[in-house]
């Protein structure tokens, strides 16, 4: 197998690079039935708050302490924790802009629910596991 070429921005070959730019032209268009819309909006929603959480609840764990006082020990804790999550392009972040995706994703999911001719009442309460008419 043969390796990544390195990227022009000089980060790491081998973890994508993601932007957070919303747009329409953004992503694959998405096809989905009046009979799924409901249900799949609901569906992303709450991974997205699944996810959200569990990023908040891991995001002291991912903090690099320093192995000593010495300062090998403190530039690579900084280092790493800059990488793992306070980079703009940290893994952290790169999750969060996963989250954000699944948010707007589920917006634009409900707008699609509205032109299929469902309330604002019938889409709150596919949040809560009721599908109306079904």
């Amino acid at each position: 197998m043969t390796p990544p070429a390195a990227q022009s921005h000089g980060g790491n070959p081998y973890v994508p690079t993601y932007r957070h730019e919303p747009s329409l032209a953004a992503g694959p268009t998405v096809v989905v039935s009046r009979d799924e819309v409901l249900a799949k909006h609901a569906a992303l929603l709450a991974e997205a708050d699944d996810f959200r959480k569990f990023l908040e609840s891991i995001e002291d764990q991912l903090r690099m302490k320093p192995c000593g006082k010495d300062p090998v020990s403190l530039d690579v804790a900084r280092a790493v924790t800059y990488r793992v999550v306070d980079g703009p392009d940290s893994y952290y972040n790169v999750c969060q802009q996963w989250v954000d995706n699944l948010y707007q994703t589920a917006k634009a999911l409900a707008e699609v629910a509205k032109q299929y001719g469902y309330t604002d009442e019938e889409i709150a309460t596919s949040l809560r596991g009721a599908v109306p008419g079904a």
